[in-house]
């Protein structure tokens, strides 16, 4: 619906005012002190006004220009698509000003989801001031419109500014001849540089460049029959003046296309712990350790981009990251165990909340960057870095409701159980699991639960292998925890690595080395990857467990698992049907009251009543309980009755059953 409202303009000290009326404009849109109103002029007196309530309007969003160091713009939740996690993975944006468009970083950062690194290089390219306004208009997916307003409050349009007004020679440029032929074509010649091609000025010039960029047609006359191809454009600023020059995109594809080759220098090699957030120039000789995609996310059958954990010399790993847009000139080389040198990427913080490696920085590959190929062995093939399950200790400090991570671990499988469907996952689909116990060369052991995919590969393995029992599994980027004081590990997502009883020297070794330790009666007990992790609920119901008639149950002296069929006769109706769980081990836990300083600060003690587990590392923190289910129920059958006791878990599947 579209409300015309009258209001009068009123001129004074060379200005012009909204007057009379505009309190009418105020009560009818209900606008409070504080909002923004953006005033599009349809003629010379009427406007359409847009109001922002609380920055926002629809799918609109303004904010200041902040200080060059406050790279980081909150964007509002009503703004954001409500499909995607942003606290799981950055997301990278694109941003279109004056039908430019960049690429910026979508990250989360103390709970909040905002712009990040790509709005420097807007700030810089269209020299923003400190105080002018920013307006986000949303697009389709992560496609944002931008437009700014000067301090004055009006809109500042780029498209006039002239970026050639000012000449700087490209390199080489006492080398450049230009002769004009006929029509459109230029002939040039022009010296390469090592890692980017200039384009001449009166080049750029003659191809309009600065009111648009577009693909270049360029003819090889050194080539033999000479070869003609399309190639991309940049623009980069100037060093020291206003305005841009361009360049060919995609330089290592336009090298190989020519036939031209460059030697790289033979640099500095930067080690990746000395990396420096403030320099860009270096370059690092490193091996990829694992490699992933992410899809596009409008259509899942193209790449959007790959994810790295690389390594150095010196063991150092570290996450990266390259659009696959960029990396059209190397993509064949992206492969696992493949070792590259890599000159100028860019450096940023890694503000993931799941971390694949140690440290809090992550590589882009950008698309000025050099990638090539090395022949010189970087680090050990596989990049294990495994951990002594003993040198993992719990902190009593940390919330062990989350998982650590990245975590790397070998050991001999001791012990698998069921495997299992579970149902109770936060998205409520159904996901498979296995858990089996590992031991390291230190006889510590460890649990360790593989899901989905992973457990498959388990699966897999033993209906191969039947009877094996000397498996020696590697978990490789995985994640970790402490629950009811075990370390326990799982797989990260489709990142971690599982190498069950591989051919590779690190399994032999380790193998090896155990078994010589080995007694024969410890072997015996061990029962590896048993027949059993593969059995139904009702297989090792009927097959494992031994009946016992109720009568006989207190001949039993010894601890073990037994099966009774009985009937329930009653519920135990005195005692309640629930209890307060740890939230940390789901042990009972109970009030007590303890004294301790006045917490106002005066002298004297006051009584504190708090919560105490049965477990005495969860006491070295603060205590929480959440409600557990525990039903007591009396059962009998022909030789007697017995008191059992159902807690949450099978009180839920049998009424699921």
């Amino acid at each position: 619906m579209v409300v015309t409202l009258m209001f009068f303009l009123s001129a004074s000290k060379g200005k012009l005012f909204f007057f009379h009326g505009w309190s009418k404009v105020v009560e009818h849109l209900g606008l409070t002190q504080g909002c923004l109103v953006v005033f599009n002029p349809l003629d010379h007196a009427t406007f359409k006004l847009t109001t922002y309530q609380d920055g926002v309007s629809r799918g609109s969003f303004w904010t200041y220009m902040l200080s060059p160091s406050c790279n980081f713009y909150v964007i509002p939740e009503s703004i954001l698509p409500k499909s995607y996690d942003f606290s799981s993975n950055d997301v990278t944006s694109t941003v279109m000003i004056d039908n430019q468009t960049f690429d910026v970083s979508i990250v989360t950062n103390d709970g909040k989801v905002g712009f990040s690194a790509g709005m420097d290089v807007i700030i810089s390219m269209f020299q923003l001031e400190v105080g002018c306004y920013l307006l986000f208009t949303k697009g389709f997916g992560h496609f944002f419109y931008l437009k700014v307003f000067g301090k004055n409050g009006v809109e500042i349009i780029y498209p006039n500014l002239d970026f050639d007004e000012i000449e700087v020679a490209p390199i080489d440029v006492e080398n450049e001849a230009e002769e004009q032929i006929h029509g459109g074509v230029t002939r040039f010649v022009h010296t390469v540089g090592e890692d980017y091609f200039r384009i001449p000025v009166p080049v750029s010039r003659m191809a309009k460049l600065h009111e648009g960029l577009k693909d270049l047609t360029i003819k090889f006359l050194h080539l033999d029959p000479p070869l003609k191809i399309t190639n991309g454009t940049r623009r980069e600023r100037r060093t020291n003046a206003r305005g841009y020059r361009y360049a060919l995109t995609s330089w290592k594809k336009f090298m190989k296309a020519a036939q031209i080759k460059v030697q790289m220098e033979e640099g500095a090699i930067t080690m990746l712990n000395n990396l420096d957030l403030n320099v860009d120039n270096y370059t690092i000789r490193i091996r990829i350790v694992r490699l992933w995609t992410r899809a596009d996310f409008n259509n899942a059958r193209k790449v959007y981009c790959y994810d790295m954990i690389v390594m150095d010399s010196e063991g150092t790993k570290m996450q990266a990251f390259v659009l696959a847009k960029n990396a059209s000139g190397y993509q064949h080389l992206l492969e696992e165990k493949r070792c590259l040198t890599i000159r100028n990427p860019s450096l940023g913080e890694n503000r993931q909340k799941v971390k694949y490696a140690n440290g809090g920085l992550k590589i882009n590959l950008n698309n000025n960057t050099v990638v090539e190929e090395c022949h010189e062995a970087i680090g050990s093939e596989w990049g294990f870095d495994f951990t002594p399950f003993d040198s993992v200790v719990e902190d009593p400090t940390v919330d062990n409701k989350f998982f650590k991570s990245p975590i790397d671990v070998i050991g001999f499988l001791v012990k698998s159980f069921p495997f299992e469907i579970d149902t109770e996952t936060n998205n409520g689909q159904n996901q498979k699991k296995v858990t089996f116990v590992l031991e390291d060369l230190n006889n510590k052991q460890i649990f360790v639960t593989l899901w989905d995919g992973y457990a498959d590969r388990i699966m897999e393995y033993e209906s191969s292998n039947r009877g094996e029992k000397n498996v020696v599994v590697i978990i490789q980027f995985g994640k970790y925890r402490f629950w009811g004081g075990h370390l326990s590990v799982s797989n990260l997502y489709t990142v971690t690595r599982i190498l069950i009883n591989s051919d590779i020297h690190e399994v032999a070794e380790f193998k090896q080395r155990f078994i010589e330790k080995l007694s024969p009666e410890m072997s015996s007990s061990y029962s590896g990857l048993s027949s059993s992790v593969v059995k139904s609920a009702t297989e090792e119901f009927l097959s494992d467990l031994t009946f016992f008639p109720i009568g006989s149950l207190s001949s039993i002296d010894t601890t073990r698992f037994v099966v009774i069929v009985g009937t329930i006769k009653s519920f135990a109706s005195n005692n309640e049907w629930f209890y307060n769980a740890c939230t940390n081990c789901n042990k009972k836990v109970s009030t007590v009251t303890v004294v301790k300083d006045k917490q106002d600060g005066t002298d004297g003690f006051e009584e504190v009543t708090v919560l105490e587990c049965k477990t005495d590392i969860c006491n070295t923190r603060t205590v929480s309980s959440i409600p557990r289910i525990r039903l007591y129920i009396r059962v009998q059958d022909c030789t007697g009755i017995v008191s059992l006791t159902l807690f949450e878990r099978e009180v839920t599947k049998a009424f699921e059953g």
